[in-house]
């Protein structure tokens, strides 16, 4: 797993006040990722992951766009924004698939 925090500050309350809830279209299959992460499919994990806060913060701040696309250009199976950001992390099967996104993220 690789963590990277932009140099933002994010607010929770903007996030949570600007999340259109009623609007949202999916959700992350909770008992699915369980069932996935259980039978060791990081594939299907993946394939599960969300985080529908991201609605509000990608828009209001491409840097986690960014981050999230360098990630998975990079081998992630799966990258995603932490809770209400901003932190990114991305899930990976090795540890130099890391380690090349790392250094791709530190260059940009």
């Amino acid at each position: 797993m690789l963590n990277a925090k932009p140099g933002i500050h994010l607010s929770t309350k903007f996030v949570y006040t600007n999340l259109k809830a009623n609007e949202l279209e999916s959700h992350p299959d909770i008992d699915g990722q369980i069932q996935a992460i259980r039978s060791g499919d990081l594939k299907k994990v993946a394939e599960l992951c969300g985080n529908v806060l991201e609605t509000v913060t990608a828009e209001a701040y491409p840097v986690i766009s960014r981050l999230k696309a360098t990630m998975e250009e990079n081998g992630a199976a799966v990258a995603l924004m932490s809770g209400s950001g901003p932190t990114v992390f991305g899930i990976y099967e090795d540890r130099m698939q890391a380690r090349r996104a790392m250094a791709a993220i530190r260059k940009s």
